[in-house]
């Protein structure tokens, strides 16, 4: 059983402040509510295998590790919870004066069969709230 929930947002930011932002993982407890904390188990710059511990609200915590990146324009990185695979992509999209930023969630397992309508709303809810407080952190100009 697998469910895919996707959520977007235009930013009016530029793409390289939304990417820094992004990709600032320890820092998004500033912005995403659902956040709690989130620690990197690596060092330097975000790339392919950087692995972080996040502790989301209602959830267990659970490593993160980046599966595939473009720099500038997306990552994805996977966990497993909850007997769950768990695929997370955050896209960068460029337009003319702003950018737009695409959230997806991939899950997969048999939980979801159990639990299918109140994981779609929680995550559907939580995919929201964490683009918006991307939105005003990235266009307020916090953090920089």
């Amino acid at each position: 059983m697998s469910m895919v929930l996707e959520d977007t947002i235009e930013i009016n930011a530029p793409r390289d402040r939304v990417w820094q932002v992004t990709t600032d993982v320890e820092a998004w407890p500033k912005w995403a509510p659902a956040m709690e904390r989130i620690r990197r188990e690596d060092t330097g710059d975000f790339k392919l295998g950087s692995t972080a511990l996040i502790k989301q609200k209602q959830m267990p915590e659970t490593r993160w590790t980046v599966t595939e990146i473009d720099p500038g324009k997306r990552f994805a990185w996977q966990t497993r919870v909850l007997g769950m695979d768990m695929l997370a992509t955050h896209i960068i999209i460029p337009g003319d004066r702003a950018v737009t930023n695409l959230l997806r969630i991939e899950m997969h397992g048999l939980l979801i069969k159990l639990l299918g309508p109140i994981m779609k709303a929680l995550v559907a809810k939580s995919l929201k709230l964490e683009n918006q407080g991307l939105k005003h952190y990235c266009e307020s100009g916090q953090g920089n």
